[in-house]
C-alpha cells in the first residue's frame, strides 16, 4: 500500500511539474517585435527615422475613443522589444532598389477602440526621399494606414501593427519606384558632356 501511494504521489508531482512548464506565465511582461526581417539588399537606402518623444517607448499604446479619447493607455503585460522607432527602422531598412536617403517621420502608431469590442490600429508617417549623393529632394509623401484588429486586445493590436508595417513598406516601395524616373533624370543632368 505504501509503495502504491508513493508511486501515485510521484506521478502526481511529475504531472504538476509538466503543467507548470507548459503553461504560459501571464504575470510577466512579454516582449514583441514586428516579426522576422528579410536580409536587406547590398544597395539599400539609408533610413533616418524620427518620431515624437512619446513614441520612443517600448509600451504599446491604445485609446478608448468611446470613453475618453484624450486618455492614452498602455498594455501592462505586452511591450515592444525595443523603442518602436528602432524596430521600424530595422524593418524599413530594405526599402528601395536604388540607394536613396529616406527621412521618415512617424507621427501616429496606436490602437483605437470605437467600442469595447471594436478596435483598429492606425499608423501615420511622412516620408521624404533624397538623392544619396547630394541630398537633393526627389519627393515627399504622407502615408496614413489603418486596419481593424482581429481581436480587441493586445494580441490583436500586435498582429494588426505587423500587417500595417508590411503594408507601409510595400506602399513606400511602390512610391519610390515612381520616383526612379525622376532620380535617373537628375543623375543624367549631372553627367558631364564630352565636348572634345
Amino acid at each position: 500500500m505504501k509503495g502504491i501511494t508513493m508511486n501515485w504521489l510521484l506521478m502526481l508531482l511529475a504531472a504538476l511539474s509538466a503543467c507548470s512548464v507548459n503553461t504560459p506565465d501571464y504575470s510577466n511582461p512579454v516582449s514583441h517585435d514586428l516579426g522576422p526581417v528579410a536580409q536587406p539588399p547590398a544597395k539599400r537606402s539609408t533610413i533616418l527615422l524620427q518620431a515624437p518623444v512619446w513614441l520612443w517607448d517600448e509600451r504599446i499604446r491604445y485609446r478608448l475613443l468611446y470613453d475618453d479619447d484624450t486618455a492614452i493607455r498602455y498594455y501592462n503585460l505586452d511591450r515592444w522589444e525595443a523603442p518602436l522607432p528602432a524596430l521600424l527602422e530595422r524593418h524599413f531598412a530594405g526599402i528601395g532598389s536604388n540607394p536613396v536617403l529616406l527621412s521618415i517621420r512617424l507621427t501616429q502608431f496606436e490602437q483605437q477602440f470605437q467600442s469595447a469590442k471594436d478596435a483598429r490600429v492606425v499608423m501615420q508617417l511622412s516620408v521624404s526621399a533624397f538623392l544619396a549623393k547630394d541630398h537633393r529632394l526627389l519627393g515627399k509623401r504622407t502615408f496614413s494606414l489603418s486596419q481593424n484588429t482581429v481581436t480587441p486586445d493586445a494580441a490583436g493590436a500586435i498582429k494588426g501593427f505587423i500587417a500595417l508595417v508590411k503594408k507601409a513598406k510595400a506602399d513606400i516601395q511602390s512610391w519610390l519606384s515612381t520616383l526612379s524616373d525622376r532620380q535617373n533624370a537628375v543623375l543624367q543632368v549631372d553627367i558631364p558632356l564630352n565636348t572634345s
